[in-house]
């Protein structure tokens, strides 16, 4: 595949963005034009798709987040490790003493 040029970017930008009916992959919410983000993959320099830039910056946030904290392992199967920890169904466990009690506020001390 070729690299795109820099003059390129807007009109593939808005012609991805509206084949993806201006909703975000990430947040599924609607995505304006003017809050539109052309996302790449940072090892391989493919384009994506068309993101909000908070869901763009929050990506690669996530991503460094992951890769630094586990070093050593692959950043996305911790992701996607972590999708799949969320996703199992816990409910034969004990809940936890500490749910649905309200968080106690720890109060400043004047100086």
């Amino acid at each position: 595949m070729d690299t795109m040029k820099n003059k390129d970017l807007k009109p593939y930008r808005l012609a991805l963005l509206e084949k993806q009916g201006y909703v975000c992959p990430l947040c599924e919410l609607e995505l304006l034009p003017e809050d539109a983000a052309l996302d790449h993959c940072h090892t391989t320099g493919h384009v994506r798709q068309v993101l909000h830039r908070s869901c763009n910056s929050s990506e690669g946030q996530i991503l460094r987040w992951a890769g630094q904290r586990q070093r050593g392992s692959d950043p996305v199967a911790f992701v996607s490790n972590l999708l799949g920890y969320w996703q199992a169904d816990y409910s034969d466990k004990p809940i936890h003493p500490s749910h649905g009690k309200p968080k106690r506020r720890v109060k400043r001390r004047k100086t």
